[in-house]
């Protein structure tokens, strides 16, 4: 009997621990999935790289100087931006190339909000395992 509860916790370990880690691209469209729900701030830079985070919150200053808005309204009016233009477009995956601890995705995406343009609309991405994949630059063509 002890044997027996001693092992299920082991056995729990074993399983959580063979896992199979998300690809890049999962991350990204788990992510884009949420940002088209809307989350909050934290969840929204959890995905990012330190380095990301690092450049995103060095610009607030600037643009709450630029916007004359606090900082929290200059964080409401991304993540209202970002959820409004993730809803308008369908992504789909071109390529991923991974290459060690970096990965460089490669989405075509189409308008489904009427904003169509005659150009070929596209994201890059490029993202880094840092315990997990993470978005280090974002590049969206429209």
């Amino acid at each position: 009997m002890m044997k027996s509860i001693f092992l299920l916790p082991i056995s729990v370990l074993v399983l959580i621990g063979c896992a199979t880690p998300k690809s890049p691209s999962e991350v990204y469209d788990e992510y884009n999935a949420k940002v088209q729900q809307g989350m909050s701030y934290q969840e929204d830079k959890a995905y990012y790289t330190q380095r990301k985070q690092a450049d995103v919150e060095s610009k607030f200053p600037q643009y709450m100087q630029q916007m004359k808005q606090s900082r929290d309204e200059v964080i409401a009016s991304y993540l209202s931006f970002s959820k409004a233009a993730a809803k308008c477009k369908a992504l789909t995956l071109v390529s991923q190339v991974i290459d060690g601890d970096t990965a460089v995705l490669e989405y075509a995406q189409k308008d489904l909000c009427g904003n169509a343009s005659e150009a070929n609309e596209k994201q890059r991405i490029s993202m880094i395992n840092e315990g997990g994949w993470k978005i280090d630059e974002l590049q969206i063509s429209l």
